[in-house]
């Protein structure tokens, strides 16, 4: 199975509006990645379609695209600012990811959820009517006019790990979930084409 990054794709006014509206509201280092695969994605299909992304070098390179885009340098720090080189691979041993899918109406809740009434340790909840402005335009960049063709899935925040501040354990660097209701990952796919969007909103 091969996978071909499209998260340069993503370089839109609505995307970026509302992963930073996020980033504010839930405390989050929010990231969000487009990748096409080689086969078709299915219900029947898609566990196995994304355990081999997640397994893939093409995940971590695009992982840490991201970070970089987004100027978090949360999974590595630059060298100039001291940085050392983290433990490879991003991918935590012995994930599960199980997957549980969404109807659309749930997938657009989810999205609203996260601006409106996820924990937000510094009290930066979207109003509403900004949050529903905020996810139409989102999803209509990423979905276009018909979301409802596409499947959505929400996925167990495993897969990468965590910086212990909940569970105590000690963190392995590069490190993404808390261990809170403010880790979530969420898979959309339609055809070739796939989306995960991450969030690990904490204190």
């Amino acid at each position: 199975m091969r996978f071909t990054g499209l998260s340069d794709d993503l370089d839109r006014p609505a995307v970026d509006a509302f992963l930073s509206a996020v980033d504010s509201a839930m405390n989050s280092n929010t990231l969000l990645l487009k990748v096409a695969t080689d086969v078709p994605v299915t219900a029947e299909n898609q566990r196995q379609v994304l355990h081999a992304y997640l397994r893939s070098g093409v995940f971590e390179e695009m992982m840490l695209a991201a970070d970089h885009r987004r100027e978090w340098y949360f999974l590595s720090e630059p060298e100039e600012f001291g940085g050392l080189p983290n433990e490879r691979p991003l991918i935590r041993e012995g994930f599960l990811a199980t997957t549980s899918p969404l109807r659309h109406a749930a997938f657009l809740a989810r999205l609203r959820w996260m601006l409106c009434e996820a924990f937000s340790p510094y009290g930066h909840h979207r109003s509403p009517a900004l949050a529903e402005q905020l996810v139409r335009d989102f999803v209509h960049e990423l979905l276009g006019q018909d979301g409802s063709t596409w499947r959505f899935t929400s996925v167990k925040p495993d897969f990468l790990r965590s910086t212990g501040y909940y569970s105590g354990e000690e963190p392995l660097h590069p490190v993404y979930f808390d261990g809170s209701d403010s880790d979530t990952a969420t898979f959309i796919h339609r055809g070739l084409v796939c989306y995960l969007l991450l969030t690990n909103g904490s204190p």
